[in-house]
């Protein structure tokens, strides 16, 4: 999987020396809290499964690293690719919270989004916001996905029954709003 970069943020592969960082961000309480729990897993569980996950992705997911000055501070996933229906769903942590609000996860995403549509041939991506997650709704937004609807009580988190937000792009709105950084030698590429 190739390193892309714009404005001094890089996407690149998950390499197996990130999964003690990845491990600290699935810890991390106030990162489940917002982007929703998942079974804690003993370390060596944790390792196990990402291990797998890196040296053997599955067909439908792609993650990357987010990489600021040489540091990963971050991740970004396409995830339930469908092929058929040229659609996906996008998600993204930030977590090294001192970077929360510089504007690198509206970059991560820009990019993510133009790798869905112009590498991927994508036509639609989505994400889902819990309903308290204003931050993320915020950055949704920014980045170009528009409010869709509202999945009333969707999920149970955080003791309690939540909404879910949904948000999507289609491939011509991106390239309404976006020059993609992927011109592909030979093709007519959107503008």
């Amino acid at each position: 999987m190739p390193v892309f970069s714009l404005n001094d943020v890089t996407l690149r592969p998950l390499e197996l020396d990130d999964i003690d960082t990845l491990y600290k961000w699935e810890t991390n309480s106030e990162l489940n809290i917002l982007s929703g729990w998942i079974p804690m897993r003993s370390r060596a569980a944790f390792r196990r499964r990402h291990e797998q996950r890196i040296t053997e992705p599955a067909d439908n997911r792609y993650t990357f690293g987010i990489q600021v000055e040489e540091r990963l501070i971050s991740y970004v996933e396409l995830a339930m690719i469908d092929r058929i229906e040229r659609r996906a769903f996008i998600s993204i942590v930030i977590g090294e919270k001192q970077l929360w609000g510089r504007g690198i996860g509206s970059i991560a995403l820009r990019i993510l989004l133009d790798y869905a549509f112009t590498v991927q041939a994508l036509e639609k991506l989505c994400a889902e916001v819990y309903g308290f997650n204003m931050r993320s709704q915020r950055l949704m937004e920014r980045v170009g996905l528009q409010r869709e609807g509202i999945l009333r009580q969707h999920e149970f988190h955080n003791g309690a029954r939540q909404d879910m937000h949904v948000f999507g792009i289609l491939k011509s709105e991106f390239y309404q709003r976006y020059q993609t950084i992927f011109p592909i030698p030979g093709e007519n590429t959107p503008t």
